[in-house]
């Protein structure tokens, strides 16, 4: 193969390894070019500059809707899903695809719950909520909570992809890292949300792009959908409704649509940087249109990853790259595949690993924006009353930096903890439970109250940690069967010793048979476990406690208002009217009903 056409090859034993040509990283530095060139117009060219704290963070909730809904499919699609998920179909099978189902519901319960509360008190923090509803130290808590929570997933999310690159370019992971989070740090600190905005909806295209042309390829070389769809159900693949109600098995039905729900509800509808963006337009209305659009994004961009997996298995039915160690990570097949099948078409690969980086890129700089706001408003502005706004601005600005580096750092850590994502995802459902607990009780229940939250958050962590700790290395969840008998001799030669993985069915370890049940959980419930155990604790806590009071009525969702049951129903829809169209100031303050 021509090197100025085609991906270069290098002959390694019997092994090729497949790398970038020119022509990919032209594709790969014009995304990062790009990137650069949106943040230097907001933060010098634009005439909207990025001194104040409500257009830094908010972008002067004037932004319009299809950009923030593109923003928010941007930030929770990351390079762990562009990776993770196809990956996960490719070995486990299609259950995990019953997320549509979660992501459904997802957005149900933002529309219906939390949104209204967070359109209508116009918070810049999200945890601001905590305080208004029960105290500062709630507030606090769950801000700590947070910051810790993003501070570990956003080095996973830069981590990954660089990893993928790392495979197709020869180039370590210790030269990219640090450049990307330069010029990530760059564009969120000079241009603010609005650059972050921006940026995020030509990412979103780039990834749709390199999406659409892998599926088109991998379509051609197999023969079609149905093709796919055939050797898929040969190979055991589809699997979309085991009903097994085993805690333990890693993916079932219920695992997915409880567990996941419970988590995607956690990440997405009490997250600082989706509700962030969601007070980025001037209406609730838009707020809502933003939110469908958001759901049904994810949705697809998710379902386009899962069927790549199946693309992944059809061409490598009878000869899997794991078993012959053509890779040596499964992580890795992702950026396999795409070398192997787009690799005749220049600079195709370039955008694939573009778009993997573009979705890193995207979740990084938003939770750098948000994270500098939620620092900043709960720790930093008390102690600051009186600062102006532009040194407020600049305060975030060198928080993010601050906070930049500081991944970096990160990231050379995350590099020799092994299989890090799952071990992500399971932190995360540590926590995510007992905060989730804590908006969804102050919003539904009058009755709650401080004591009640924080017995409830300290019994629900404490548990999921000893949960999560005990089962920590432990558990080795089997690949669906692989084959090796389509596989050329050369490729079996570069193979020596190696052994089929262990099946599905296979027995389990000795040392996870002597866990007992409750530590062998799989960990896509740890959320809804957290959840349960939140609940089961704060709202009897409460009642104990002699329950609590509510300031204001828009601190509760809409349908726990008295009154939206009572007669009082239109004045207080007419106060929120008076909310909306009084936006810029209530940002600023905590906000009480008018008598």
């Amino acid at each position: 193969m021509e090197s100025t056409t085609v991906t270069t090859l290098l002959e390694q034993g019997a092994k090729l390894v497949l790398r970038f040509t020119g022509f990919d990283y032209g594709i790969f530095v014009l995304l990062l070019a790009i990137s650069v060139l949106i943040g230097f117009y907001f933060g010098f060219v634009s005439k909207i500059k990025q001194n104040n704290v409500e257009e830094y963070l908010l972008g002067g909730k004037s932004m319009p809707k299809f950009p923030v809904a593109a923003s928010l499919i941007a930030t929770s699609v990351s390079g762990i899903s562009l990776l993770g998920v196809p990956t996960d179909i490719y070995a486990y099978g299609t259950q995990i695809w019953m997320f549509v189902i979660s992501g459904t519901m997802t957005g149900i319960v933002m529309h219906f719950i939390y949104l209204p509360v967070f359109h209508d008190m116009q918070l810049t923090s999200c945890f601001s909520y905590l305080e208004l509803r029960f105290d500062r130290v709630v507030r606090l808590v769950a801000s700590f909570v947070y910051a810790l929570s993003a501070l570990f997933l956003v080095p996973v999310v830069i981590y990954v992809p660089a990893m993928a690159f790392g495979q197709v370019s020869g180039v370590s992971l210790h030269w990219i890292t640090p450049i990307l989070c330069v010029i990530c740090m760059f564009y969120t600190t000079v241009g603010g949300l609005r650059a972050v905005i921006w940026t995020d909806t030509v990412q979103l295209l780039l990834m749709l792009g390199a999406i659409f042309a892998i599926i088109v390829l991998g379509l051609s070389d197999v023969g079609g959908f149905w093709e796919v769809w055939r050797i898929a159900e040969r190979g055991e693949r589809l699997v979309f409704f085991d009903l097994n109600p085993d805690p333990t098995l890693r993916t079932s039905f219920w695992c997915v649509t409880l567990g996941m729900t419970t988590n995607w509800i956690a990440v997405f509808g009490i997250n600082q940087a989706c509700i962030q963006r969601f007070l980025a337009v001037p209406t609730r209305k838009a707020a809502k249109n933003s939110l469908k659009i958001y759901i049904v994004g994810l949705l697809i961009i998710n379902s386009l990853a899962c069927f790549i997996g199946l693309l992944m298995y059809a061409r490598y039915e009878d000869c899997d790259p794991i078993t012959t160690k053509q890779v040596q990570k499964l992580d890795q097949i992702v950026p396999f595949y795409v070398m192997d099948t787009a690799g005749r078409i220049p600079g195709l690969p370039g955008l694939f690993i573009a778009g993997v980086f573009a979705a890193a890129l995207s979740t990084m700089s938003s939770s750098l924006n948000t994270l500098a706001g939620t620092i900043y408003e709960d720790f930093i502005r008390p102690c600051r009353p009186n600062a102006s706004e532009r040194s407020s601005s600049a305060t975030m600005k060198l928080i993010v930096v601050i906070l930049g580096l500081l991944v970096i750092g990160l990231v050379f850590i995350v590099e020799k903890l092994g299989s890090i994502v799952q071990m992500a995802v399971s932190c995360t459902g540590v926590i995510s439970g007992s905060v989730m607990g804590m908006f969804t009780l102050g919003m539904v229940s009058t009755r709650a109250n401080t004591k009640g939250v924080v017995s409830g958050v300290i019994v629900s962590i404490s548990c999921m940690i000893t949960l999560w700790i005990s089962a920590l290395g432990k558990l080795k969840y089997p690949f669906l069967p692989f084959r090796t008998d389509g596989c050329d001799q050369d490729i079996l030669n570069g193979m020596g010793n190696a052994t089929l993985p262990a099946p599905a069915n296979s027995t389990v370890s000795q040392a996870e048979a002597e866990l007992p049940v409750i530590f062998r959980v799989s960990f896509m419930y740890y959320s809804l476990i957290g959840l349960v155990l939140f609940l089961a604790v704060a709202y009897p806590v409460s009642l104990m406690t002699g329950g609590g009071k509510v300031p204001d009525e828009r601190l509760l969702t809409p349908w726990a208002r008295r009154g939206a049951r009572g007669g009082e129903r239109n004045s207080f829809q007419m106060k929120v009217k008076e909310v909306d169209e009084c936006l810029p100031e209530l940002i600023k303050h905590k906000i009480t009903t008018p008598e």
